[in-house]
């Protein structure tokens, strides 16, 4: 028997305000908000599923490395929507088998983004 599946069921985030960090996840990443309460988690979605939840933490350092990777089917879209929105953004990092760039959250959270090529 296999302890773990390959499914993610989620990714548990950190931030320092959970209103302002929700509202930034929605506005530049095209999430949704689910369950909530705002001193102590937020549930973000897409297409209403499950993908994330943020949870409030005022002694939390910012991650200075992505520990999780976001997937988006144009990563040229995505980067130059991003930019668009003034994201503090690295460049665009192209591989044979995929694509990626980090970029800050508004904490100062490094995340990445790849789209994989098939």
């Amino acid at each position: 028997m296999k302890i773990v599946k390959k499914e993610i069921v989620g990714i548990m985030h950190y931030v320092k305000n959970l209103e302002y960090a929700s509202q930034w996840y929605c506005e530049n990443l095209g999430f949704s908000v689910g369950n909530y309460d705002f001193n102590d988690f937020v549930e973000l979605t897409v297409y209403g599923q499950y993908v994330m939840h943020l949870f409030k933490s005022v002694d939390s350092p910012p991650a200075e490395k992505a520990y999780f990777v976001l997937s988006t089917e144009n990563i040229e879209s995505t980067y130059r929507m991003l930019s668009e929105k003034n994201v503090d953004l690295q460049p665009l990092q192209q591989y044979d088998d995929h694509a990626e760039f980090t970029f800050k959250d508004c904490d100062g959270n490094v995340l990445m983004i790849c789209q994989y090529y098939k």
